[in-house]
């Protein structure tokens, strides 16, 4: 009995001494996460670098595609305002070889005639009016040149009764104080000159302002390119 005793002791020592001598798990060591961690992070960045690098590529590219198109587009219309241009002069010269009716005379693509008698500006513009036309518009040297071999003594289509000391020409265009046609340097001024008429001053063609009531000649043009 105490045999079977002491058998089961040893028995039970011979257990506990072999579970107290296997040896504890070994926890994985650190390094290699450590490396995996790190080679997670540079590819991510090895990635975000080629996302900015296509980004970027991209952006330059749509640049590169916009501006393109923006010098084509100009290329297109300085093209088309080329064409355009040479039309209107092509225009232009078939306009201006036709002959002015019976009574006028032609300078350029503009015929002129005088009214029948001497008037006010108002009356002469309505002579003008009545026959398709205008008082003259005066655009250059040239022109003023041609008008002086007509005569001396004309209304011409220019007038500041609208707004004192805004002159503008019939058509619409502002007549210059400092143009140096003008009779004296310029406008005399004055509630009651509003009208502009030729004058001869010094044996050159010039221009001044008088009162519309007063009669003259008027100077009447028809362009031809209208």
């Amino acid at each position: 009995m105490f045999s079977d005793y002491e058998t089961r002791a040893n028995s039970s020592k011979s257990l506990g001494t072999g579970r107290s001598q296997r040896p504890d798990a070994v926890s994985p060591p650190w390094c290699p996460i450590r490396a995996v961690v790190v080679l997670l992070g540079l590819l991510s960045v090895v990635l975000l670098a080629g996302l900015i690098g296509l980004a970027v590529k991209y952006k330059n590219d749509m640049e590169k595609t916009v501006m393109e198109k923006n010098v084509s587009m100009d290329r297109d219309k300085e093209q088309l305002l080329l064409t355009l241009k040479n039309l209107m002069e092509q225009r232009d010269a078939l306009l201006c070889k036709q002959e002015c009716p019976g009574g006028w005379n032609k300078f350029g693509c503009k015929c002129y005639k005088t009214s029948d008698m001497h008037q006010s500006w108002n009356k002469s513009r309505e002579f003008c009016v009545s026959h398709g036309a205008d008082l003259v518009v005066v655009d250059s040297k040239a022109e003023m040149d041609f008008i002086s071999t007509l005569g001396w003594y004309f209304w011409l289509g220019a007038t500041d009764e609208a707004s004192e000391g805004t002159w503008r020409w019939v058509d619409g265009t502002v007549l210059s104080l400092d143009d140096p046609s003008w009779s004296r340097g310029g406008p005399q001024g004055g509630g009651d000159k509003n009208c502009l008429k030729t004058v001869l001053e010094q044996n050159q063609f010039k221009w001044t302002d008088d009162s519309c009531k007063y009669t003259n000649w008027g100077l009447c043009e028809q362009n031809l390119m209208k």
